[in-house]
């Protein structure tokens, strides 16, 4: 650290060593760059100040139904293309700009000009930090020609109304033209959708998956249906051998069938007139006698009942024998229940039958039919796609035409000017006090870059140390230098003349900025200034104008 201050301060005092080119250098500079800067031209600025308002009374009435933009985004995306060379060239030809260029670079060189000249701010960025509305926009723009100024920010707004109205009528008219190409040709497309489809089912006719799935899932379910027909097969005929087995042996019975095992088994018609003559006689017995008339009597008829009685069972004995048929109705009901097992059986023997001929057919079709279904459900997934991306393409044009009905009746945002522009009455620029405190730094920091290289080229010894340290010699001792009174009175003189000129500097300088702020006396000391910025010009407007926008 102490060699770096060593370091600086020899640096300090090799310049103090040429102070006088310091202060000379710095007058100079101001003797020639404050008068410039004084008759610098005025530049004027204009300014106007519009509000974009996005706040439809349609907006919330198609919410749902009509396109929803983000007019937030198209305000700010016109604003950033405002300062496009069309929009430029219009601006320029509103304003008489374009007779100034004689030449296309001279055009060029005006619309860059006209382009870093022209200022578009927002409330937002203006004031951060604070609750702005960002669609309130300041556009300014600044000439040595006041009328000129106001006359460009004019069509700067005219440019941006005019230039919207037209870009959304154009945008609209051409997102429905684009639907219309769109739409023709997804319905070229569904129709080749609905023709492919229509001739591979006609081709495929018998063979295409219907309600029932897909081929594995119907060589499934016709697997598992085969197999539940077969095991009620089994059954039914288990069950109708079973009743077939109880009939034969019903029949045997019948055929062995005797007079006394009728007696006992079969009812016939006489059976309760017996049995109630019966129960007479004994009620009778136990009156009379067996020779009283009415136990004669009905002996006799209970004698002639069991007769016929025995010549029916005989009958039906002979014919159970002779035609098989027992009128039993245990035997009915076995014979019945024999006749619905055999019938059961023979349905589900034809069922089966049925789903091994189906399933044989799919069987021979493993190959065949799921390629049908992939290319099926490939033709119909196209389809689909196409219809529904038609359909939304259908939709969206109906949008858009519900839009450009309500851009009719509505905008859905609207230029309001708040302040307009006008034409300036005093001056903006140029900051004349910063330029002229530039001018003096500026010729202070020229004479300490001048004095500090001028010591670098012809470097002093200011220290047996400094000495040492640049020779590497050691440095045996050294010799004081006695001024005599001449040169001490010469040495003061010259620092008084120093302080002298260095303070009529700042004097001057104060002065100058006096001046700046007396606009009248400053104009009459103007006048009497050689016009010398009419040659300087060309080369400090560009270092001015940037300086401006920096500040």
């Amino acid at each position: 650290m102490q060699d770096i201050f060593d370091q600086l301060l020899t640096y300090a005092k090799g310049i103090w060593i040429r102070k006088w080119i310091v202060i000379l250098v710095a007058w100079l500079v101001c003797i020639v760059g404050w008068p410039v800067v004084m008759k610098l031209p005025d530049t004027f600025e204009s300014s106007a100040q519009v509000y974009v308002d996005t706040d439809s009374l349609l907006k919330p009435l198609l919410k749902g139904i009509a396109l929803e933009t983000n007019p937030q985004q198209q305000v700010a995306l016109m604003v950033r293309t405002l300062l496009s060379r069309p929009n430029l060239e219009k601006i320029a030809r509103l304003t008489d700009l374009d007779l100034k260029a004689q030449t296309p670079e001279q055009f060029d060189r005006l619309l860059e000009d006209l382009k870093s000249e022209i200022a578009i701010k927002s409330a937002s960025t203006e004031k951060r930090g604070r609750n702005q509305n960002q669609n309130l926009f300041t556009f300014s723009y600044s000439s040595y020609d006041p009328i000129l100024a106001k006359n460009v920010v004019q069509s700067t707004l005219s440019t941006l109304v005019e230039n919207t109205l037209g870009d959304k009528r154009e945008d609209s008219d051409s997102a429905h033209e684009f639907l219309d190409r769109q739409i023709d040709e997804y319905e070229q497309r569904l129709v080749e959708a609905e023709n492919q489809l229509k001739e591979f089912k006609r081709r495929n006719i018998g063979v295409m998956p219907g309600e029932q799935g897909d081929y594995y899932s119907r060589l499934e379910r016709t697997k598992l249906a085969l197999r539940d027909v077969e095991l009620q097969l089994k059954e039914s005929d288990i069950r109708y051998q079973s009743l077939n087995n109880q009939l034969k042996e019903e029949r045997d019975a019948a055929d062995s069938l005797t007079y006394n095992q009728a007696d006992s088994n079969i009812k016939t018609s006489y059976d309760s007139r017996i049995e109630q003559m019966e129960g007479d006689l004994d009620q009778l017995k136990l009156k009379y006698t067996d020779r009283h008339p009415d136990i004669r009597e009905t002996t006799r008829v209970l004698e002639d009942l069991v007769e016929k009685r025995k010549q029916e069972l005989e009958r039906i004995i002979t014919e159970i024998k002779t035609t098989g048929v027992n009128r039993t109705v245990g035997y009915q009901e076995l014979k019945f229940a024999t006749a619905e097992a055999q019938a059961a059986t023979r349905s589900l023997r034809v069922r089966a039958d049925s789903h091994k001929a189906r399933l044989l057919e799919l069987e021979q079709k493993i190959h065949t039919i799921p390629e049908i279904e992939a290319e099926l459900t490939a033709l119909n997934r196209d389809y689909e796609i196409t219809l529904e991306k038609y359909n939304e393409l259908i939709s969206r044009r109906e949008s858009v035409q519900l839009s450009q009905s309500a851009e009719v009746t509505s905008d859905s945002f609207q230029f309001r000017v708040v302040e307009p522009p006008r034409v300036p009455s005093k001056a903006t620029g140029p900051k004349r006090i910063l330029l002229h405190s530039a001018v003096l730094a500026g010729g202070l920091v020229i004479g300490l870059g001048l004095a500090f290289l001028l010591g670098q080229a012809r470097p002093v010894f200011f220290s047996s140390r400094q000495l040492n340290q640049i020779t590497g010699l050691t440095v045996l001792g050294s010799v004081s230098k006695l001024h005599s009174v001449e040169v001490i009175s010469r040495t003061r003189r010259n620092g008084f003349l120093f302080v002298f000129f260095g303070v009529s500097l700042v004097g001057l300088y104060g002065v100058i900025l006096g001046l700046q702020i007396n606009p009248a006396l400053n104009q009459k000391l103007i006048n009497h200034i050689p016009d010398i910025s009419g040659a300087v010009s060309p080369y400090i407007d560009p270092i001015l104008l940037k300086l401006k926008s920096m500040l």
